[in-house]
């Protein structure tokens, strides 16, 4: 496919990977473990634990990646009752990954599990969900209110959290304390 226009020769990372040959070999690192999800809504952050029952998660492109692994955890164990608020924003539909696995999960574990979709660059015509980008209005509609038992995870590119998500969160009165970012 066609480099997007903002990368036309791709990302600092495919670049790299690209200029390999056969028989190179990179290390990779990571999850590097600042936050650990251990269940029935208790984990860590840099080894301090905490307790949630409720889990507001921003996820931007590949970004979905730690929030879906919190998800699936928390939706593998049947007696964990915390429950999660998804909201994925990407520029198209095709970057939307795992989104039909996004889509059972909402099915399946409906009174845990809410899924919600924003598109910033283009959408089909019968696009039921957001366009543009992640806003007060949104996640006011889309999460749980603020709560000491309410915790706000995003993964995505920094701009859209600083500029976004984190002033968003704290206009709906989200403590700062209750953000993680990945």
């Amino acid at each position: 496919p066609p480099a997007p226009p903002r990368f036309p020769i791709g990302g600092k990372m495919s670049q790299y990977l690209d200029a390999m040959s056969v028989g190179d070999t990179i290390d990779i690192k990571g999850p590097v473990g600042e936050f650990d999800y251990l269940s029935n809504g208790k984990f860590k952050i840099d080894h301090e634990t905490h307790l949630a029952t409720k889990f507001n998660m921003i996820s931007g492109g590949t970004g979905i990646t730690p929030c879906m692994q919190i998800a699936a955890e928390i939706l593998r164990q049947s007696e964990d009752k915390t429950v999660v608020s998804l909201v994925f924003a990407c520029r198209n539909v095709n970057d939307l990954l795992m989104r039909e696995t996004l889509d059972d999960w909402a099915v399946k574990y409906p009174n845990k599990f809410k899924v919600h979709y924003v598109l910033s660059d283009s959408w089909p015509d019968d696009w039921k969900f957001s366009t543009g980008f992640v806003n007060r209005d949104m996640f006011e509609k889309e999460f749980y209110p603020p709560g000491d038992d309410c915790y706000n995870l995003m993964c995505g590119p920094p701009i859209m959290l600083s500029k976004g998500c984190q002033p968003a969160l704290q206009e709906l009165k989200h403590s700062r304390a209750s953000m993680f970012s990945f």
